[in-house]
């Protein structure tokens, strides 16, 4: 089967994907957060791979394939750039307030005078506009992690960036068939010169991948009616994983196998969860809501706990509350189904 053919309707496992990715990033940031170094898959791989790593490459994946379908019905730069503010801010903007007037207020070691006079307060609502900052005054000092409040936010910029950088290359006509196939020894060469230059700075590299997987998104939707979907293509890239992590070239290998295997699970087979999500879409309100509740629950315990035991406890809270941000944020419940299809 071409993925032209099977990704023209609704028909996907998308939605159950971007759910299990947000489970993935609980899961994994229950560990660092509880006070252990590492999660399963990072000791299994030797720290070629985190848990939270791979959920993040699969959102930016995906993104950076919608999205470079949907700028192609959105040629105004306006609705455009509606379209993708109507997805990312209203549940942040919630998000971010409750957590610096609601959460801080009770968790915080100052007083509430101390707390509310605090200008670290106030600055911590850049957030909101994807200005990163990540402490609230008295909020969380004394766990294991440390003081940040919401560690995943860092991706919120930079995937808005990502798309802007889509917009413009689709308007100077590099999102075409003809031109597209010349970026790709460019990005090859770039990927592996920047994984050399950054290995000593998992930070930096952690930001450059997710971006490549925005790339390899965008790569795999122009040339769509080229991509023949095979299970046994599949399982040829899931050894090739294996063997370069066996290897430790994961890390050089991830960008070229796993956008394989993500089209095939979300388009490739036989039964799909299409209904899944399609009324009731938790993934991004967990993604945004799970870091602090995590935080929290680790406080309560003494700043330090077993990674399973904060994950079992964490999970029915962030579903509750991403149920809740989905239901009481109007612009997110109704715009986003209108203008977005990610």
């Amino acid at each position: 089967m071409l993925l032209e053919e099977v990704s023209r309707d609704k028909n996907n496992n998308l939605n159950f994907i971007r759910f299990a990715a947000a489970v993935m990033v609980i899961w994994g940031h229950s560990y660092s957060l509880s006070g252990e170094k590492a999660d399963w898959l990072s000791r299994l791989t030797s720290g070629q791979a985190s848990l939270g790593g791979w959920a993040v490459c699969i959102f930016f994946f995906f993104s950076g394939f919608w999205i470079c379908r949907s700028v192609q019905k959105n040629p105004a730069f306006s609705s455009y750039l509606k379209a993708r503010c109507v997805r990312i801010f209203p549940c942040l903007i919630t998000v971010v307030f409750l957590s610096a007037f609601v959460l801080g207020s009770f968790v915080t070691t100052l007083s509430l005078r101390e707390y509310f006079s605090d200008r670290h307060t106030y600055s911590y609502l850049l957030n909101s506009v994807l200005i990163i900052r990540h402490n609230l005054p008295g909020v969380f000092g004394h766990n294991s992690y440390g003081s940040v409040v919401n560690g995943s936010l860092w991706t919120l910029p930079v995937e808005f960036l990502c798309y802007i950088i889509c917009f413009f290359a689709w308007r100077i006509g590099i999102l075409t068939e003809q031109k597209l196939k010349y970026t790709i020894p460019l990005f090859i060469i770039g990927y592996f010169l920047v994984s050399v230059l950054t290995g000593k700075i998992p930070l930096l590299f952690g930001i450059v991948r997710p971006c490549c997987m925005f790339y390899l998104g965008m790569l795999c939707n122009v040339y769509r009616k080229y991509i023949r979907i095979k299970p046994s293509m599949v399982l040829l890239c899931i050894l090739a994983l294996f063997m370069s992590a066996c290897v430790h070239l994961l890390k050089y290998t991830l960008i070229l196998f796993m956008p394989y295997i993500l089209i095939w699970l979300s388009f490739g087979t036989k039964r799909k969860l299409s209904g899944f999500g399609t009324k009731l879409e938790l993934s991004y309100g967990m993604y945004l809501c799970a870091f602090p509740i995590q935080q929290t629950v680790t406080m309560l315990f003494g700043g330090t706990m077993k990674a399973e035991v904060n994950f079992i406890i964490s999970i029915p809270f962030v579903l509750l509350t991403a149920f809740l941000l989905h239901i009481y944020t109007p612009a997110y419940h109704k715009l986003c189904l209108r203008y977005c299809r990610q």
